[in-house]
């Protein structure tokens, strides 16, 4: 096929482009320090004024979350619904529309329960008697219990209790909620159960005193979490992030080298720290959606990496002869390329969501727009500086040419599968003596290592 023939491909970045991204490493390896320093600046500043790193969402923090639907002719508005939560006393609630659902609001309060332990004792005191369920007497009670949290009261009386009589007396004082018959009693007692009204059902009443009777068409979805269970889904968020960071630098070291993984971890870390710090600096939501954000940047920065790392690998195989510092930035340029565009085309469809997304979804994208932004530069700046760091440190920044006499790739994992005749040569490098420019034919000539394929003796084929 003729020149003119041959089929031209777009490329963003030209061929041959050079940019010295080893050569002012140090100056973006400053800006990421003061990145960080300032993302536990703002965690710092948050516990010092808040009492609280980050603006822990219910996940983690203890509340609760309630989905109601309104009436169609008496739905206030989302605004007016947040008018009446903060009149209610509900600090640091949220309220948001339900996508492709007329007329229903999505409240977060951080409230778990609708009295608090003074009214459990006052309840308790309450009905130390109460009639028995025959009418033949009282009862009385022998067992109390309220889980932290929970949202029932358990009774155990010696004799079957008047359940409508046990509801009267613990609703006037002060527990609100529904008496019925328990289960699990224990040998001589008769269980009861309470169960108090949740916040959802408080939060009912108050927007039907506030917008009319019959507001509100129903509860739709009532979840609570307390504050326990917010504690170990924090440690099992964190824990999770750990494994994934843990489990990726064992894939590193061995898939590549024990010299690539260092740069790879430190990369990662950096990425989840910035996509934190972002969250403490803005004061958004930190909940479950974000960790799993989190881990979703995670996988994406190390698949960038991993390309990175890939194109140094083969480059160094290739040009063991040339600096490792050069072969590296090579690389990086090579791969320019490919980086700009995976990264821009995944921007774009984050920057949709987040724009056109609400509540949850919109601080899920924003967490990824901070991630596809410090991850590609992490890629770049962050782990093959450090890659270069650990193969001068440790191996005296000839790394890339470990196995040169046993004519293997170049990296540690060097290493040729013997021909059949047992010999482990390998046929397509051979030492070749070259005239250096000024040589005039007759000058020094030096020895230089060259690739050039050997053809197949007629007798092997």
């Amino acid at each position: 096929m003729s020149d003119s023939k041959k089929q031209k491909f777009f490329e963003l970045i030209p061929s041959g482009t050079e940019i010295a991204f080893i050569a002012n490493r140090w100056r973006y390896i400053t800006i990421s320090i003061v990145l960080v320093l300032a993302s536990f600046g703002a965690m710092a500043y948050n516990q010092a004024t808040k009492g609280s790193i980050l603006n822990f969402g219910i996940d983690f923090a203890g509340g609760s979350q309630v989905r109601l639907r309104f009436e169609a002719d008496k739905d206030p508005g989302v605004d007016a619904i947040r008018d009446a939560l903060e009149e209610g006393g509900y600090e640091s609630s949220s309220v948001v529309t339900v996508p492709d659902s007329e007329h229903e609001v999505l409240v977060r309060v951080k409230e778990t329960l609708s009295i608090d332990d003074a009214k459990v004792e006052a309840c308790k005191a309450a009905v130390q008697t109460v009639l028995r369920v025959d009418g033949t007497g009282s009862t009385e009670l022998l067992s109390f219990n309220h889980p932290p949290g929970g949202s029932k009261l358990f009774f155990g009386y010696d004799a079957e209790p008047n359940y409508k009589d046990l509801e009267n007396k613990v609703n006037d004082a002060g527990c609100q909620g529904t008496a019925d018959k328990g289960f699990g009693a224990k040998e001589g007692e008769s269980p009861a159960e309470f169960a108090l009204i949740g916040v959802g059902s408080k939060i009912r009443k108050e927007f039907d005193a506030k917008f009319g009777t019959g507001a509100v068409a129903e509860i739709v979805r009532s979840e609570t979490v307390g504050a326990k269970v917010g504690s170990q889904l924090k440690t099992d968020g964190a824990k999770s992030m750990l494994y994934a960071i843990g489990f990726i630098f064992l894939f590193v070291m061995i898939r590549f080298d024990l010299r690539f993984a260092p740069g790879g971890i430190v990369a990662l870390t950096h990425d989840a720290i910035l996509v934190i710090g972002a969250f403490a600096i803005t004061g958004k939501e930190f909940n479950l959606q974000t960790i799993a954000a989190i881990l979703t940047v995670i996988g994406y920065s190390i698949n960038d990496t991993i390309v990175v790392f890939d194109r140094v690998r083969e480059r160094v195989a290739l040009h063991r002869d040339e600096p490792i510092d050069k072969v590296t930035n090579d690389a990086l340029n090579d791969t320019l390329s490919r980086t700009i565009l995976t990264s821009g085309t995944t921007l774009l469809v984050v920057l949709a969501t987040f724009f056109m997304g609400a509540g949850p979804i919109k601080d899920f994208a924003f967490a990824l727009i901070i991630g596809v932004l410090v991850g590609t530069f992490s890629s770049l700046y962050i782990a093959t500086p450090v890659f270069l760091w650990v193969n001068k440190r440790f191996y005296g920044g000839r790394g890339h040419l470990a196995g040169i006499d046993e004519e293997g790739t170049g990296t540690l994992l060097s290493g040729v599968a013997p021909d059949e005749d047992g010999s482990s040569e390998r046929p397509d490098i051979v030492d070749a003596t070259e005239a250096s420019p000024a040589d005039d034919g007759g000058g020094s000539r030096k020895k230089t290592r060259r690739r050039r394929r050997r053809p197949r003796p007629a007798s092997e084929e």
